[in-house]
């Protein structure tokens, strides 16, 4: 595999990375007025690349592993990773925000998740579709 399939791996992970920030920044006002922290959906959104990037990076290491076996390691170990990451900034962040945070940019982050996860493993799939000449 190639640098030129990996940068189509992480494209669009930057590319909804840098439209999410640039959404926030652009209707900020029009987010506050729907009790949505957009610190906290730009601050959920740098967590969710982040670990989205780590996780394909594991994906794209184990598929240039010969042991088939390592790829499934390598999605296990990425959502173990997300889980721990995501339910522990969420604790952290309901727990020093107090009565003051907002359900709203919760939601939003939940869908970036979403979102995130959907390209990474569409990601994932078309790099062991393309390693395994299933194309």
């Amino acid at each position: 595999m190639d640098r030129l399939k990996m940068r189509n791996t992480f494209l669009p992970l930057i590319a909804i990375f840098v439209i999410v920030n640039g959404l926030c920044l652009y209707f900020q006002d029009k987010l506050l007025q729907h009790q949505i922290a957009p610190n906290v959906v730009q601050g959920g959104n740098g967590l969710l690349f982040l670990l989205a990037t780590i996780s394909a990076m594991m994906h794209y290491r184990a598929l240039k592993a010969e042991n088939p076996h390592a790829f499934v390691r390598s999605i296990m170990g990425a959502t173990v990773l997300k889980l721990f990451s995501i339910a522990g900034a969420a604790l952290i962040y309901i727990y020093f925000s107090g009565k003051a945070r907002s359900k709203y940019a919760i939601m939003v982050c939940m869908a970036l998740y979403v979102i995130y996860t959907i390209v990474e493993v569409a990601g994932a799939y078309r790099l062991n579709n393309e390693k395994n000449g299933s194309r």
